[in-house]
C-alpha cells in the first residue's frame, strides 16, 4: 500500500502538462489520506482530495476513504471498474513511505527515484457533486527487493505507459499492458518515526535515519 507520500512539483519534470507554469502547490513532505494533493487530469494539474469517500462508505462503522486501489480490483470490483474505464489520472510522486515491523516497532522507510526525478503513479479520480475531486493511487504487488519492506507499492508508469494510461485505449487493453515499470531506479532507506504524525511536515522526514551510537 501507499499510506503517505511526498511531492515537490518540479516543473521541468512536468513540462508535458498544459498548465504546469500556472499551477502552484507548496512542497508537502507528509501527504496523508484526505489531504489535498495534485493529480493530472486531462493533461492539467488539479488538486484533489486523496481518497475516494462515497456516501455508502461513510455510512459504515469506522469508515476510511479508499486512498489506494489494488490493481487486481480494477476489473473485479464495481467500485472501481467505471472509474478505470472513464476516469484515469496520473499522480505525481516525489517519494513515498512504507512501514515494516522491526523489534515490535513499525519502522518507516522512504522510497524514491535514485535520480531524484518525479515519479508518476497510475490513479483514478471521481468528480463529486460538491465540485470536489477525489483520487486514489493504484497499487500493485511489489517487485523483488522492495518486498523487503512491504508487499505492495504504487503502480508506477514510464513515459510510454503514462501515455497509454490516459489514452482512449480500452481498459481491457490497458490492464494487460501496464505492469512493465522495472523499479530498478527505486531506492529506499529508514527515516525517522516523526513521519508517523501527519502534523510533521519538513525535509527532515525524508532524510536517512542514522542511529546514534552509544
Amino acid at each position: 500500500m501507499c499510506g503517505r507520500y511526498y511531492v515537490d512539483i518540479k516543473k521541468d519534470d512536468l513540462s508535458f502538462v498544459s498548465n504546469v507554469n500556472e499551477f502552484e502547490y507548496d512542497q508537502n513532505f507528509n501527504i496523508a489520506p484526505q489531504t489535498v494533493a495534485p493529480c493530472i487530469i486531462d493533461n492539467n494539474l488539479v488538486v484533489a482530495n486523496w481518497g475516494y469517500f462515497p456516501d455508502w462508505l461513510k455510512q459504515q462503522s469506522n469508515p476510511r476513504p479508499l486512498f489506494n486501489t489494488r490493481y487486481e480490483s480494477l476489473i473485479e470490483k464495481k467500485t472501481f471498474t467505471s472509474a478505470f474505464k472513464n476516469s484515469r489520472c496520473l499522480i505525481p510522486i516525489s517519494g513515498w513511505y512504507e512501514w515494516k515491523e522491526e523489534e515490535g516497532i513499525k519502522q518507516p522507510y522512504f522510497f524514491h527515484s535514485n535520480n531524484s526525478t518525479t515519479l508518476f503513479a497510475a490513479g483514478l479520480y471521481w468528480n463529486r457533486s460538491s465540485g470536489d475531486v477525489e483520487s486514489s493511487i493504484i497499487t500493485r504487488e511489489a517487485v523483488s527487493g522492495l518486498q523487503e519492506v512491504h508487499n505492495r507499492s504504487p503502480l508506477l508508469l514510464n513515459q510510454e505507459k503514462r501515455k497509454l494510461w490516459i489514452s482512449d485505449a480500452s481498459s481491457d487493453d490497458i490492464y494487460t499492458e501496464i505492469l512493465d515499470y522495472s523499479y530498478t531506479d527505486i531506492e529506499f532507506y529508514k527515516v525517522d518515526r516523526a513521519v508517523n504524525n501527519p502534523k510533521n511536515n519538513n525535509d527532515s522526514l525524508i532524510k536517512k535515519y542514522e542511529e546514534v551510537p552509544f
